[in-house]
């Protein structure tokens, strides 16, 4: 394989890698919404009814319901703290970033490769060291958000399609990120 078709492979690899990381940030940061409005609406609305049944005599079934909700309105707080997934959502966030970063940094040195052997076999290990850090400082990927991936960018496809393109040069899947 010669240096520029690696570089074009790693380009690809660090794309993929990128797109599965934004996902999972939307996707953890979409659990987390989920999890946290209907905490907040039932904690409102149990607060609201204990106090407004503090000055009235209310029915078993109401005092019931109450209970319920008030139990239900603390297991979705509690399973939203215990499965942190704001903090799973900015986690991925950063490592899409990150892995931008060096894909962009790859496309540099594509686009402008160093003069001498000796400099360019310095920035493909460097490249490597980088890559090394980032896959160990990483969330975990779920399987079913990288097989989506996977899916939808094939390799040997362009990563840029001309009918993709917007007037700002990303793609629509990028777009979205």
């Amino acid at each position: 394989m010669q240096k520029d078709e690696l570089l074009e492979y790693w380009r690809f690899r660090m794309h993929r890698v990128q797109l599965a990381h934004y996902e999972c940030a939307r996707h953890f940061e979409r659990l987390h919404l989920w999890l946290g409005l209907p905490a907040v609406a039932l904690s409102t609305l149990v607060g609201t009814t204990v106090f407004a049944s503090l000055s009235k005599v209310t029915d078993i079934s109401l005092q019931i319901t109450v209970g319920l909700l008030s139990v239900v309105a603390a297991v979705l707080t509690g399973l939203q703290t215990f499965l942190r997934y704001s903090e799973l959502a900015e986690k991925h966030r950063l490592a899409g970033a990150r892995f931008a970063n060096l894909k962009h940094r790859i496309e540099l040195l594509t686009a402008f490769p160093p003069a001498t052997e000796t400099e360019y076999n310095s920035s493909l290990h460097g490249v490597e060291e980088v890559w090394s850090k980032l896959r160990e400082e990483s969330p975990m990927l779920p399987g079913r958000i990288w097989r989506r991936i996977e899916k939808s960018v094939v390799l040997g496809a362009p990563l840029y399609p001309d009918a993709a393109l917007s007037t700002s040069g990303r793609t629509a899947v990028e777009s979205r990120v």
